[in-house]
């Protein structure tokens, strides 16, 4: 289209162009021969400078010529940029194709790499999982080997017996004399004024080793375990330090157990009891037991060793309870006793032999109670992820009886008692320092505390009331280095008063019950009573104790473990008032030191 239309321009330009020229000829043909001579020199100059028309022709025929050999060139050029363009097109298609190949072919060749990197990962973890079997079964036949050369256990029938426990050399100092060995006698401790506080008392005293042996066995995948431990704090009538300390052993621990796959556990025999805390769980050989060289641990803790029956449960290693029948005994504490009073320990039932009591206990000051009922103990223990916490219960049946006469009908009584514990131990510095907290509130509780204080009194007819009581304990047990551990308690225990008061024989007043404002105390800070004099009647009302030690591992080897400990402490009484003599009181410090020596 651009090219016609300049075709039709250059046309309408030559037309014009050839009009104009035949008009000026026309026009020159009528004037004068001068005028004639004179244009046709004008007409030669003017021929001489201007093309004719034919030329004029051709010059725009050239140029059309031109601009279409142009027009011909620049459509060529495009042709060819456009040919140049497809084959660009084209080729980048073909590299874009290759380029996907390619990426296509590395992702390949990048999965075959990394499947071969994982089988490369997973012979090497076979190769290390070969070389550490292999390992541990040379180090298994090693200690085969060792078993052999030097036996940690013996091994019989299926059993697997392991010797265990110490040797111990005691030495100790009292300020005040208690006639004791390494088991202080909190509840009696000397009263202010009688000639025991002015006596100190030295012992020296192996009686506290302990042997200890275990017997473990599987029957299929319950697992089966049998304990025995004991120590030489026994004592028979005729043993003395005099010459040869001849002390008898005594069972601390005996009992059977079976654990089985489903966490329920069954244990039988003389254990510590279910209101013993516990450090972990609830499992025997893992109760909390103070670090104490001194036998009696501390005043305040709640413990004690008896034959029962247990089943236990363990959910998850989160929560545990457990459920206990155990032997029950009752101590009594009265400032009047009814005439004929039966089934206590310091009853004549219990200490004369007769057709119906135990002759073995013939001579002895302290006999068994008649008891109706075992002590049912129940308990919880939780650990949520920090610390140890614990809550148990415990129900007792008391039961006395009043006999027959001549004058009188008997009569049997019965009543209940009970309390309610807890206790909980904290890891305040993981590994190196726990709090330990613990307690027990109740009435008729009594044989369950360090002080072993009376559990009921009576009333003037025979009735059982059982005393009010609390027994708490709290301390810090310290781990600084692996050789050394620190330890620091203190405790309290108290007794409520059931007091009453009655007429005896000759028409007085007397006191009865336990407590009683009415009893007479007026001897109790005196070296010798005179003559007719009454005795002292105090009755415990609180006692509390203040004790820190220590245990250092001197050696710690394959031969057993060598360690060396000291402790101190203070233990305090008070008993409770009276009209005549107030409120005595007695105290006790205590200095002892301990070589032990534990079996490998």
């Amino acid at each position: 289209m651009r090219f016609s239309f300049r075709v039709l321009i250059l046309s309408l330009a030559a037309t014009v162009c050839l009009s104009t020229a035949f008009i000026d000829a026309a026009g020159q043909s009528g004037t004068t021969s001068t005028t004639t001579v004179k244009k046709t020199t004008t007409t030669k100059k003017t021929t001489a400078k201007k093309p004719t028309v034919d030329e004029q022709l051709q010059q725009l025929t050239n140029k059309l010529t031109e601009q279409q050999s142009q027009i011909q060139q620049q459509q060529s050029q495009i042709q060819q940029l456009q040919q140049t363009n497809g084959q660009l097109t084209q080729q980048v298609q073909q590299q874009g194709q290759t380029l996907q190949t390619s990426v296509q072919q590395a992702a390949q060749q990048a999965t075959a790499a990394q499947d071969g990197v994982n089988t490369l990962h997973t012979t090497v973890t076979d190769l290390q999982s070969t070389t550490q079997a292999t390992a541990n079964a040379l180090l298994e036949s090693k200690k085969s080997v060792d078993a052999l050369e030097n036996p940690l256990a013996i091994h019989y029938k299926g059993l697997t017996i392991t010797p265990g426990g110490w040797l111990e050399s005691t030495f100790l100092v009292r300020g005040a004399n208690e006639n004791a060995d390494i088991t202080s006698n909190f509840a009696s401790a000397p009263l202010t004024g009688v000639a025991n506080t002015n006596l100190s008392e030295f012992r020296a005293s192996a009686r506290g080793s302990r042997p200890i042996v275990v017997a473990t066995a599987n029957a299929g995948s319950t697992k089966l375990t049998g304990y025995w431990e004991m120590d030489f704090l026994g004592q028979a009538p005729t043993a003395n330090y005099v010459e040869t300390n001849s002390f008898t052993p005594r069972i601390r621990q005996l009992w059977m157990q079976a654990e089985f796959k489903n966490g329920v556990s069954f244990t039988a025999g003389q254990f510590w009891s279910l209101m013993t805390t516990d450090r972990k769980g609830i499992a025997t050989r893992s109760e909390f037991i103070p670090t104490t060289i001194e036998g009696s641990y501390v005043v305040g803790y709640t413990y004690n060793r008896q034959n029962a029956v247990r089943i236990t449960k363990d959910w998850n290693n989160k929560v545990w309870g457990a459920l206990e029948v155990a032997s029950a005994q009752t101590t009594v504490a009265s400032s009047y006793t009814p005439v004929n009073l039966m089934g206590f320990n310091t009853s004549a039932n219990a200490l004369s032999p007769n057709s119906s009591t135990l002759n073995y206990l013939e001579g002895s000051t302290n006999g068994l109670s008649t008891d109706l009922a075992p002590d049912f103990i129940g308990k919880l223990a939780f650990e949520p992820g920090y610390g140890h916490f614990e809550i148990k219960g415990l129900v007792r049946m008391f039961r006395d009886r009043i006999a027959s006469t001549e004058d009188t009908t008997g009569n049997t009584n019965v009543t209940a008692g009970g309390g309610l514990g807890w206790a909980a131990i904290l890891p305040i510095v993981p590994k190196k320092v726990d709090f330990v907290f613990e307690g027990l509130a109740g009435k008729g509780i009594g044989r369950y505390g360090a002080s072993n204080l009376s559990d009921v009194t009576l009333e003037p007819n025979g009735h059982i009331v059982p005393l009010p009581a609390i027994n708490s304990l709290a301390g810090f047990e310290f781990h600084p280095t692996p050789k050394l551990d620190v330890y620091t308690y203190g405790g309290d225990q108290y007794v409520g008063k059931e007091a009453f008061s009655t007429l005896n024989a000759k028409g007085d007043l007397v006191p009865a019950g336990y407590g009683s404002y009415l009893v007479n105390n007026s001897n109790c800070d005196v070296e010798v009573i005179a003559e007719g004099g009454a005795a002292c009647g105090a009755q415990n009302k609180n006692l509390w104790d203040a004790t820190g030690g220590f245990w250092y591992r001197i050696y710690s080897g394959p031969f057993g473990r060598l360690q060396y400990g000291m402790q101190f402490e203070y233990f305090h009484r008070t008993a409770w008032s009276a009209v005549n003599g107030g409120s005595p009181t007695g105290g006790d410090p205590v200095g002892l030191t301990s070589f032990r020596f534990y079996l490998p």
